[in-house]
Parts: structure tokens; sequence; C-alpha cells
């Protein structure tokens, strides 16, 4: 029997593919976000959570505070369903939705894609958690991580047939960093995954030990 690999070993994996190109480009991408803070302003353990409500996959709207009435809540901004790194990070995160469910909290990851997209992730690829609809970014905003990509990077996209203005229903090309935050019953953040080089993610792993402490 295969052993499972870990988020922490499928992303490894992912970057050693890497073809030279994307390597040097992504690269010289998250220098250029660390040179600039771009994560400096970002939300961070203790700080609280901002209200929001978001319409999910199915187009129903879901608010902060009834997710937080459940109990302990995980929101993973992803940059969208067409990163593999993105995809490598939901499908691992599923392998534990019934987990953190059975613990009490709750899954949420949050996209900025627009026309169907969300819906489209979750039934197709049968990701047993909520997909939430940050348009325009507007969450991601507030907590402090938008970016927008450079000229370079916009090129390569778009020479590669991947138009991030269809996608996101916007001319803007701002993404997010991807983070993860676990929190708490009272909106208190209290685990901050903010890395501007977005081919690492927290290990679901990590998320499950602090869940375990908040539900102790």
């Amino acid at each position: 029997m295969n052993k499972q690999l870990s988020l922490t070993e499928v992303l490894a994996s992912l970057r050693d593919k890497q073809s030279p190109k994307w390597r040097s480009l992504y690269d010289t991408l998250v220098q250029h976000l660390v040179d600039e803070g771009a994560a400096n302003d970002a939300r961070k353990a203790g700080d609280k959570l901002p209200d929001f409500m978001l319409a999910n996959a199915e187009g129903k709207f879901v608010r902060s505070e009834d997710l937080l009435a459940k109990g302990p809540v995980i929101l993973s901004f992803y940059r969208g369903r067409w990163c593999p790194y993105c995809s490598a990070e939901l499908d691992a995160l599923n392998k534990v939705a019934t987990s953190i469910r059975d613990s009490g909290a709750t899954l949420a990851a949050v996209t900025a894609e627009a026309g169907g997209e969300a819906i489209r992730t979750k039934f197709e690829r049968q990701f047993d958690f909520e997909i939430l609809c940050d348009l325009d970014n507007g969450l991601a905003l507030e907590c402090g991580l938008v970016f927008k990509l450079t000229p370079e990077v916009q090129k390569a996209y778009i020479e590669s047939n991947l138009e991030l203005p269809k996608l996101y229903g916007n001319t803007s090309w701002f993404l997010p960093i991807p983070a993860t935050y676990v929190v708490d019953r009272g909106g208190v953040i209290r685990e901050a995954y903010v890395n501007p080089d977005f081919r690492y993610r927290l290990d679901p792993k990590a998320i499950m030990a602090v869940i375990e402490k908040l539900t102790a």
C-alpha cells in the first residue's frame, strides 16, 4: 500500500517539478512581495477576525458570527482552482474536513473567483466543506492579504491562456496571499499562517493541533 503523502510533501514535489521559467518568475515575484512588505499588515495571531457576510458556493449568505456561534473556524484563503498549490491544499483540507467538523469546528475556503468557479470546484471535486466567494477580495483586503501581480507575471499568465480578469470578473490583477487562520469562538485569531511564497502552505496536521487545543 502506498504511503499517503502529506501536504508538505506534495507541495515540495510540485516545487521540484516547476520549469526553470516559472521557478524564476515566481522566485522574482516572491522576492518582490517580501521587499515590498506585502504581508506586513496581514492579520496575525491575537488579532480579531473581521466580521463578514459572504455567499457560499451554493449562493447562500454565510455570516462569520453564525459560524463562530458553532465553534472555532478555519479560514483558508486561496488564489484559485487554476493554481496547483491551491489545488493540493484544498485536497489536503478535504481529507481532514470530517475530523474538523467532528471536533465542533468549521472549515471554509475563501476564493475571489467569479462566474461559478466556486461551485464547480466544490462539486466536481466533491469537497466536504464550505467555499466562500470573496468577490473583489473584500475580506482579503480587510485581512491585509491582497497584492497586485507584477507585469511580468501578468504577461506570462496571458501567454499561458490564464486570463485572470475573466476568472475574477475585474481587471485589477489582484490576488490574495494564501493564508490560513484558525479562529476561536470569540473571533480571535489563534493561529495565522501568511506566507508571500504561495508555494508553501500550512499543513493540516498543524491545523488539527490548534483545533485540539481550542476544543479540549
